[in-house]
């Protein structure tokens, strides 16, 4: 699998070789440049019986569009929209994101009860949907209007994974502004503060 990963990634390059190009440029703009085609060549890999039943991502740019099909209680919903991440807070026992969800599109067939219910949302506002439900997924912090936070180490197997609250201890140095798309790479922003090495360190031994 992992030279599967390698020979993919190669040829990859070898077909776009203006990625590096650009990747170079969003370095220099403290930018780390992720192939949107890595992010598809993981979601083709994704273990199948689980989620949803179609994830596609499309050029939003400057956001990343995701566009996917659910089967709810055997109806099948196609939901597509932009999404845009603000910025990524990497705290001692948090992990939380910022995200804004715009151009909500919900689809369900013709004359069935999902789409007279869909009928009825206020899809220019998602956020503020989600705090009409009862109960709400506990990686959920808040949400209102289009924007989202969500807390990932809420998620237990996240929370349980030793090694990778090590690793993004010792990363909490380096602040994420926020995720952009700029054509074919995802361009993750961020902000280093070398006065906050020690700090990080400490924080992964105490993990």
């Amino acid at each position: 699998m992992l030279m599967d990963a390698v020979i993919g990634g190669l040829s990859y390059l070898r077909a776009h070789p203006f990625v590096l190009l650009q990747a170079a440029r969003n370095a220099a703009r403290l930018e780390l440049s992720i192939p949107i085609d890595l992010l598809r060549w993981a979601i083709d890999r994704r273990p199948r019986g689980k989620g949803p039943e179609r994830i596609e991502l499309f050029d939003a740019d400057p956001a990343l569009g995701l566009s996917l099909t659910v089967d709810l209680y055997g109806t099948k919903i196609s939901v597509a929209s932009k999404i845009e991440i603000e910025s990524i807070e990497n705290n001692d026992s948090e992990l939380k994101v910022a995200l804004r969800v715009t151009d909500l599109d919900v689809q369900a067939p013709p004359n069935s009860p999902a789409a007279m219910m869909i009928q009825s949302l206020d899809l220019k506002r998602p956020g503020s949907l989600m705090n009409m439900m009862p109960q709400k997924h506990a990686v959920l912090v808040s949400t209102t209007d289009d924007r989202f936070v969500l807390d990932l180490f809420k998620i237990p197997a996240l929370a349980r994974n030793a090694r990778l609250r090590k690793a993004l201890a010792a990363l909490s140095f380096i602040r994420v502004d926020g995720v952009r798309a700029r054509g074919d790479l995802l361009a993750i922003g961020f902000h280093v503060s070398p006065l906050g090495i020690p700090a990080a360190l400490g924080r992964a031994r105490a993990v």
